[in-house]
């Protein structure tokens, strides 16, 4: 007896596809960017891999909330703490002498833990 299972992918066209890879290959460049920064110890190199994860997450968010029918809790909290968790980093990196570290603290904190705990012990919404 066959079986039908719902599959996503088969209802993408081969552009949108492509476009998905790309941004999947965009991710890891911007890694590997990331990578290169602190294994040469440059600043500058790290910001931009920054910069540039940025500006993917933004693309990425206007792919969910357009193909996604309605905007859940989980995306809106974490979305907002990335970004700000970014803009904070580069603020920070930027305009103060903060060491290394406490700015990567910053972002593990305000973009990592701080959405983790919203998520799991903030007020949940029940229709």
């Amino acid at each position: 007896m066959p079986t039908t299972v719902d599959n996503e992918e088969a209802d993408r066209s081969r552009t949108e596809l492509a476009g998905l890879a790309a941004l999947g290959l965009a991710y890891v460049f911007a890694g590997l960017g990331l990578f290169y920064g602190l294994a040469i110890d440059s600043m500058q190199v790290f910001t931009a891999a920054v910069i540039a994860i940025l500006v993917l997450l933004a693309v990425s968010m206007g792919i969910i909330v357009r193909n996604e029918p309605f905007v859940s809790r989980e995306n809106v909290v974490i979305s907002v703490c990335v970004f700000v968790a970014v803009a904070l980093f580069l603020g920070l990196s930027t305009f103060t002498a903060l060491p290394y570290t406490m700015l990567v603290g910053v972002l593990i904190l305000v973009g990592v833990i701080i959405p983790g705990l919203v998520l799991q012990y903030g007020p949940s919404i029940v229709n």
